[in-house]
């Protein structure tokens, strides 16, 4: 499934406990913390998308309404991830992902790291390199 979808989608994915449930397996949040903040090819390419997605957001016309669905879907996630983690940090890079998901979504804006966030959340587990390492 591509990463473009109806943010009302993503929104019944965390208020059903879909996206936390498969969270409950991993366990080592510091190790998972640690890899993500320690490679910088996921920072260069996190940073770049969201550089990018800030200043289409700027220009285009989004409605309230939209803006504030995704404002939602923040608090959201950030809350779910850190009720199921009690990882604060964690559950702020989480929400910052789904951020740049949801308004890479809305903008119709393609970009194969986005998508690798996505795929990477879809199966289970919280992305720590810029790409799939399969």
């Amino acid at each position: 499934m591509s990463y473009s979808m109806q943010i009302e989608n993503v929104l019944e994915l965390i208020k059903s406990g879909q996206l936390v449930s498969s969270f409950n397996e991993l366990n080592d949040w510091d190790a998972i913390l640690d890899e993500r903040d320690k490679n910088p090819d996921f920072e260069s390419a996190w940073r770049k998308c969201f550089d990018e997605i800030e200043r289409a957001w700027e220009k285009a016309a989004v409605s309230s309404d939209v803006s504030s669905m995704i404002e939602t879907i923040r608090r959201e996630v950030f809350l779910d991830v850190s009720r199921a983690t009690n990882q604060h940090e964690i559950a702020s890079y989480v929400s910052d992902d789904f951020d740049i998901i949801t308004r890479s979504s809305m903008l119709k804006w393609n970009d194969s790291f986005i998508e690798h966030l996505w795929n990477t959340y879809q199966s289970g587990e919280i992305p720590t390199s810029p790409r799939s390492s399969v």
